[in-house]
């Protein structure tokens, strides 16, 4: 069917639909509209957001007929006597002359030359500024991952939008967004196209491809797959590439050569387009899903005693003064401070919170959820120069709530400190500079969470310099922005709330809301600034 239109048959297709009365043929024509054609759905898009206000216009305009309201909304000197036939008419008299407003308030919208335009992948969703992703698929799975950092390196859990991503060494395992799973072990490289494309340069690669990702396909130097629901390995890495089919059905597609079949056990060279060499698959030479339990299990497992001997020598600082390792009995409703020379910090407590696990297994965590969970400190003194560092899962940001507390201080007493997550989704470090009325020094980092980011565990830290006239932020080691100090202000962080703030020990009445909806599972405070190296090596 020709997919090409004209407004003239979109406005005919749109009223006719609108209107009922639209025959079957003009509704597969619409449909076919629709799916091919982007400026359709825009235009789609714009027609059915005038036809529901206008809608809502009518059914006003007739409630105030009916209760004896003009349409200028001066009221009547005594409501009109009316039948149900005559209310019902009223009706939908305004709802006839709301509708016809309607098309021709989105005639002019279609034809006004400078109106704002949509990209094709948008929605109706994105017209109305919420949030967007153009994420394909997610790392859901890893051991021992080593990637090119030029072409990005993503962290296990982060959703992956198109684009290339190189394996220097180590098995990944992406999930795409319509079912499909693919198995990349290093040396490899992949470009994501789309939910259910990919285009494999070099690597060894293994899938399963559920009925639900029926279609899934992935392009070669030497040809393409189109997978029919089955589980495949692609060797790219030898001077012969293969293609071994352990279950189902494969299309191969090769230049100038016909559409070839695989099926179960069998396997073929790409390297010669259109020559029959049967081989037998041999699944022995890939590596499944199934695999990667027992290697990531293991790998977590280091990852946890690495941990824990690098926490030993963390906690010996001498310019340590708060470390909540929350390795702490998980019945227990208080954090220990581990730092050797933080004896005069009392332990935090807890006040609602639910224990959970944390990075990995036998690592500990608190879950924030209501706006009561938080955990109580206290941090005397003055810190001309300090570094906070804390690893969390952020889960949220509420639309209607400014701020979500990392670690904020009680109050706004000179010399506060706020750490917080913005709306935006950017890194607020606030130094209360002025008490009465309240003047807080904020320096605030680019936007550090969006959507994409939520439930992955990340590395923030952030550093107060006197001495350097600054004010650096880093996320997972890296340094992600500096800013000039406004004004010497000596911090005294006092009694402090992780993940939550109240305005006063004594204040009465309601306050705004703060609290973090997430975990975190360690949380400093260091009397030192930081050096980028340091800060890295505390990431790692």
């Amino acid at each position: 069917m020709n997919s090409e239109s004209n407004p003239h048959e979109l406005h005919r297709l749109f009223t006719a639909k609108a209107d009922g009365t639209i025959t079957p043929e003009e509704h597969e024509r619409l449909n076919a509209l629709l799916k091919d054609s982007a400026e359709a759905r825009q235009q789609w898009f714009a027609f059915q957001d005038a036809e529901a206000a206008l809608l809502a216009w009518s059914q006003r305009e007739a409630l105030r007929r009916e209760a004896g309201v003009d349409l200028a909304g001066q009221g009547t000197s005594q409501p009109p006597i009316s039948s149900p036939r005559s209310r019902g008419l009223n009706y939908f008299g305004a709802l006839a002359a709301g509708f016809a407003i309607g098309l021709a308030a989105w005639a002019m919208w279609t034809a006004w030359p400078n109106r704002t335009k949509v990209s094709p992948s948008s929605s109706k969703v994105a017209a109305r500024d919420e949030a967007t992703t153009s994420s394909v698929a997610v790392l859901s799975r890893g051991v021992n991952m080593e990637w090119d950092r030029t072409a990005g390196a993503p962290a296990v859990n982060e959703p992956l939008p198109p684009g290339v991503l190189r394996l220097q060494s180590g098995v990944a395992e992406i999930e795409f967004f319509q079912g499909a799973r693919l198995c990349v072990e290093g040396p490899a490289e992949i470009q994501l196209i789309s939910s259910g494309e990919a285009f494999c340069r070099y690597g060894r690669f293994s899938a399963h491809v559920p009925p639900q990702a029926r279609g899934f396909r992935l392009g070669t130097p030497k040809g393409e797959i189109v997978d029919l629901g089955t589980d495949f390995g692609l060797d790219l890495n030898d001077k012969s590439p293969e293609l071994h089919v352990f279950k189902g059905e494969v299309e191969l597609h090769q230049p100038q050569v016909q559409m070839r079949t695989l099926t179960t056990g069998t396997a073929a060279s790409l390297e010669q387009p259109g020559s029959i060499q049967p081989m037998a698959a041999n699944a022995a030479a890939f590596t499944f899903s199934h695999d990667l339990d027992a290697r990531v299990s293991e790998s977590r497992r280091e990852a946890f005693a690495r941990w824990t001997e690098s926490s030993a020598r963390w906690n010996d600082d001498p310019d340590l003064r708060l470390r909540l390792d929350f390795q702490d009995q998980e019945d227990a409703r208080s954090l220990r401070n581990a730092a050797s020379r933080g004896q005069d910090i009392a332990a935090g407590t807890i006040v609602g919170c639910n224990w959970t696990q944390g990075r990995w297994p036998g690592k500990r965590a608190l879950q924030f959820h209501s706006v009561s969970d938080r955990v109580r400190l206290n941090l005397p003194g003055e810190y001309p120069q300090f570094t906070v560092a804390a690893w969390v899962q952020l889960h949220s940001l509420n639309a209607r709530q400014n701020q979500s507390s990392i670690c904020m201080s009680q109050g706004l007493e000179v010399g506060g400190v706020h750490w917080q997550v913005i709306h935006t989704g950017a890194i607020c470090l606030g130094i209360v500079a002025e008490a009465h009325p309240s003047v807080t020094d904020d320096y605030i980092s680019p936007v550090v969470f969006t959507p994409e980011r939520f439930g992955q565990w990340v590395h923030l830290a952030a550093v107060f310099d006197t001495a350097g006239k600054e004010v650096r932020f880093y996320v997972n080691g890296e340094l992600l922005s500096r800013h000039p100090l406004k004004r010497p202000v000596l911090p005294k962080p006092g009694m402090a709330e992780l993940a939550n703030w109240i305005p006063a020990s004594d204040y009465r009445g309601p306050h705004a809301v703060r609290n973090f909806v997430g975990c975190i599972d360690d949380f400093s405070v260091c009397a030192r600034a930081l050096s980028d190296t340091e800060v890295r090596q505390l990431a790692q």
